[in-house]
């Protein structure tokens, strides 16, 4: 099945596509790719076409590579974390199946969004309220699916999927929390060696 016809039946009928991703050898790491760099594009877009009433940040204001950041880094942590913590609680989905299918779960947010954007333009601030309907109601559909991933892929009964899911959440955050540990000594490492650099610069 191409590209298409997986991103329209993940979103509408999820639960087979899911299955079949697995059993069915349909996970390509190629859609992955495809589709995180639609996703980061998508978004990059809406923030350029979404009304001023809605999006109040000029373009000079947005930076490509930090909104890339933010799209990329929680995608990915939630990817690694969500493979160990079912690895150990005996969940039954590859590291492959979970990042594809992770990243078909975006699917709703893709396809929605510049929709979305372009109806903002001709919405008043007394409409708000249906653009952010329909907005939380693309991120509710992102987030079912990611549930139902989990579900799906691992084999999980109800209660045991919302613990994983919690799990994987918790270490998330502990993925992040190691990070920026990570990155601040490795800052503290080169400000130390620049120091002595320009301290021995200065001696001679």
């Amino acid at each position: 099945m191409n590209l298409l016809g997986n991103i329209r039946k993940v979103m509408f009928h999820p639960l087979d596509f899911f299955y079949d991703i697995q059993f069915e050898e349909r996970a390509k790491w190629r859609h992955a790719i495809i589709l995180l760099v639609m996703t980061v594009i998508v978004h990059m877009v809406i923030i350029s076409w979404t009304g001023y009433s809605f999006e109040g940040r000029l373009p000079y204001q947005i930076s490509v590579l930090f909104e890339t950041f933010w799209i990329l880094v929680p995608w990915i942590t939630w990817c690694v974390s969500n493979w160990a913590v079912s690895a150990i609680l005996e969940g039954e989905g590859r590291f492959k199946d979970i990042v594809v299918s992770a990243a078909y779960a975006m699917a709703p947010y893709i396809v929605l969004s510049i929709p979305l954007a372009i109806v903002s333009r001709v919405l008043t601030l007394d409409e708000k309220v249906s653009y952010y309907i329909f907005l939380y109601a693309i991120l509710v559909w992102v987030a079912l699916l990611f549930l139902i991933k989990v579900k799906t892929l691992h084999d999980f009964e109800l209660g045991k999927m919302i613990w994983i899911t919690f799990l994987t959440l918790i270490g998330m955050l502990i993925i992040w929390f190691v990070g920026f540990l990570v990155f601040g000594l490795i800052n503290q490492v080169f400000d130390f060696i620049y120091g002595i650099v320009k301290e021995v610069q200065f001696r001679l």
